[in-house]
């Protein structure tokens, strides 16, 4: 796997982590109903549940190259991520909160879906690649 792509997965993992992990922890300490919690909690959970996928996808391809399932676990981190900001962003837009929590988290979102997106054109690659039995081009270490 080539250094480009090791940054991106890296980056993509190390971002989710902060941001679902602060999402937990502002969760536990928040006045938000039990149900509101509880959907919180678990949607951090699913969300960094993906992020521990493509760390395994990342450290396999550390040593030989990316395959197609492991391409299908980068496509799926990535659009699972798109989705939620998706949702999440016109949520937070429309609750009752300041300027600066609003800028704050379309920021994180853009973010995500940043990353995602470059996440996503790995994992297809890896698919496409996948399919025709070669191995994506400069995935080798």
């Amino acid at each position: 796997m080539i250094l480009r792509f090791r940054i991106v997965l890296i980056a993509f993992v190390l971002w989710t982590v902060f941001v679902w992990a602060n999402r937990i922890s502002n969760t536990l300490r928040s006045e938000e109903s039990v149900g509101a919690k509880t959907f919180s909690t678990v949607l951090s959970i699913v969300m960094l549940g993906f992020a521990v996928a493509v760390v395994v996808v990342l450290v396999k391809a550390w040593r030989v190259p990316v395959t197609a399932g492991g391409g299908k676990a980068l496509v799926g981190a990535a659009a699972l991520t798109v989705v939620v900001w998706l949702v999440r962003v016109p949520q937070i837009l429309m609750a009752d909160h300041g300027a600066p929590f609003k800028i704050v988290h379309v920021m994180l979102g853009v973010v995500s879906v940043v990353l995602a997106a470059l996440v996503w054109q790995i994992g297809v690659a890896a698919v496409r690649h996948g399919r025709d039995g070669q191995p994506m081009e400069g995935s080798r270490a």
